[in-house]
């Protein structure tokens, strides 16, 4: 998955400035939306987040953005926890999830399809593979827009 010139100086902003208030940097999306940006920031930590963590980093990430000025445009700052079916922005992120199931979303065909959903067997080195409906599967991480752990209730 590959990130815009915005969203990788916001993300060399953001990161030490949320390691510092000990929480992980997720992921991060910033797709601008007419005249409008979203900057839509995800944190993580060992013991999960809740709403109050969330606010803390908004406030003070908020500071530094302000400061930096590196959204050209206006922009809306969202802080949220990755949540129960988060989303994959570096395949390392996948390796704590093996056997959950997996929705990707590729840029290149995969067994002629561009949608798959399917359990997470392995990851590697710039790979992973998923089993679905008992075929298994290697995709480039390369080829991936979006993945996304599915919920099973």
């Amino acid at each position: 998955m590959k990130r815009t010139r915005l969203e990788e100086k916001l993300y060399a902003l953001a990161e030490p400035q949320i390691e510092a208030l000990g929480y992980r940097l997720w992921g991060l999306l910033a797709p601008a939306a007419g005249n409008k940006t979203v900057v839509s920031v995800f944190i993580d930590a060992d013991d999960g987040v809740n709403v109050d963590d969330c606010a803390k980093v908004s406030r003070d990430l908020g500071v530094v953005l302000e400061m930096e000025d590196v959204v050209p445009s206006s922009y809306t700052l969202e802080v949220s926890s990755p949540g129960l079916e988060r989303r994959f922005f570096h395949l390392e992120q996948m390796r704590g999830f093996i056997d959950r199931t997996v929705a990707v979303e590729l840029t290149e065909l995969v067994n002629e399809r561009r949608k798959i959903k399917g359990r997470l067997v392995q990851i590697g080195d710039g790979e992973f593979e998923l089993e679905e409906n008992g075929a298994q599967m290697r995709i480039e991480w390369q080829w991936v827009k979006s993945a996304r752990l599915v919920h099973e209730f």
